[in-house]
């Protein structure tokens, strides 16, 4: 198959192509006109700009959309506009840029966010979930409806709601675990709060599923099927440290940053360190998804010992 891939410089991005290449997969990478600096004559587009490659898409049979800005970012008034226009105006040039080709891609694949939904959310909550409010769940929102659009178009359209990332090489997981060699990991606000997490090649699989067919389309919760606390992760990292004897300082203390010093420090930005949601992979699970790391301690234990 021949893939398009928006927004492949991000973690996502990076491991997603190099699993689709080991299947022998042909990858176009389509590259935002900042991020290619190297000289290299890669495809381009400039999402605020409308300025795209038209010749990326001839023949593709998939294009999935990864791209935009950072959340992570300062919200300043001015990053909060590129977080929401780099996602929505990203996938608006897609399917005008679509519309125009005699051949269409049987497939269109956009990232989403958990942030769709309420937080706090305690209660499990699957695709059906309603959507919640603020600046995170207007920018999902609008996100899932630009890519829908491809419907009109007859593309098969699907949607990744995606949780926490685990990864080594980016996502959450060096953040909260960046004391772990002296059995130090932090907390924030409530370490009872619940984190819906997944694996980076969970993630990575169920995009290929997505691509490759064996999931039908829709719009999926990519997250793990266990749900667990922040505390049970702290926990957990620190136990499979001591397992693996890579504590430098064995100290096995969680120490915790209240909400009011996040909200002060943070505004409204530190809802993504008190985010507290109880999500569930119900079509995914529905549908045949077998999840490698289905449970906290087998996530934990694959990124301490695969390092």
């Amino acid at each position: 198959m021949k893939i398009v891939i928006c927004g492949s410089s991000g973690l996502v991005g990076k491991v997603l192509i190099n699993e689709l290449k080991k299947r022998n997969h042909t990858i176009i990478s389509l590259i935002h006109e900042s991020n290619n600096q190297s000289g290299k004559k890669d495809f381009t587009w400039n999402i605020f700009s409308k300025k795209i490659d038209i010749q990326a898409f001839s023949n593709a049979d998939c294009v999935v959309n990864l791209a935009g800005s950072n959340i992570a970012q300062s919200w300043s008034k001015k990053n909060k506009e590129s977080i929401y226009h780099s996602r929505i105006d990203g996938n608006n040039l897609l399917f005008e840029t679509l519309q125009k080709l005699d051949i269409k891609p049987k497939r269109f694949i956009s990232a989403s966010g958990i942030g769709y939904y309420n937080d706090p959310l305690l209660e499990k909550t699957d695709e059906t979930g309603s959507h919640g409010s603020g600046f995170l769940a207007d920018v999902c929102i609008d996100w899932e409806k630009t890519a829908l659009q491809m419907n009109e178009l007859g593309i098969e359209t699907s949607i990744v709601r995606t949780g926490l990332v685990l990864a080594n090489e980016g996502g959450v997981y060096p953040v909260i675990a960046k004391f772990k060699k002296i059995g130090l990991i932090p907390t924030t606000g409530n370490a009872k709060n619940m984190w819906s997490w997944i694996h980076v090649l969970d993630l990575v699989n169920m995009y290929i599923a997505l691509i490759e067919g064996t999931l039908p389309q829709g719009i999926y919760n990519g997250v793990a099927p266990n749900s667990c606390s922040q505390g049970e992760i702290a926990k957990r990292i620190i136990t499979e440290m001591k397992n693996a004897n890579k504590f430098a300082l064995n100290l096995n203390f969680t120490p915790n940053v209240p909400a009011f010093v996040l909200k002060l420090i943070m505004g409204e930005q530190s809802i993504l360190a008190l985010t507290n949601q109880n999500i569930y992979p119900a079509k995914a699970l529905n549908n045949g998804f077998d999840f490698q790391y289905e449970t906290i301690q087998k996530a934990i234990h694959q990124l301490i010992h695969e390092q």
